[in-house]
């Protein structure tokens, strides 16, 4: 009987001082960033991966539609083979090598789009600087 009326009170005085840690925590407003906080190589870094994980699954699934086409068009046309659209979905499974080569054909990809707009946006703030 003492155990439990020890613990409920350990348990009160926890929640006490939780709701007032809480309450503390309220009080304080963030600031909002200033335009000088980061660096520009940061602000460039985190456009440069929203760019690159954007893009990915297009990437994605260009690659896969081009080399399923490519597989279906070298194997005769056969119906085990056939790409998204026109097969059922059963068709023939990719090896590892395969599946290894299209991730990093994906990847290569967002990669080169994602420098593509790098390089977009250095010219159209050079262009706006003159």
């Amino acid at each position: 009987m003492k155990h439990t009326m020890l613990a409920r009170a350990a348990f009160i005085a926890l929640l006490f001082l939780a709701s007032g840690m809480l309450a503390g925590a309220q009080e304080h407003v963030p600031q909002p960033y200033t335009p000088n906080e980061f660096p520009a190589w940061l602000h460039d870094l985190w456009r440069a991966d929203a760019v690159f994980v954007g893009s990915f699954p297009f990437s994605l699934f260009a690659t896969l539609e081009v080399y399923d086409t490519y597989r279906y068009v070298t194997n005769g046309f056969s119906p085990s083979y056939a790409p998204w659209p026109l097969g059922s979905g059963a068709g023939v499974t990719y090896s590892s090598t395969e599946t290894l080569w299209l991730a990093v054909s994906a990847i290569s990809i967002s990669a080169v789009i994602s420098a593509i707009d790098f390089i977009l946006e250095r010219i159209h703030e050079h262009s706006a600087q003159h």
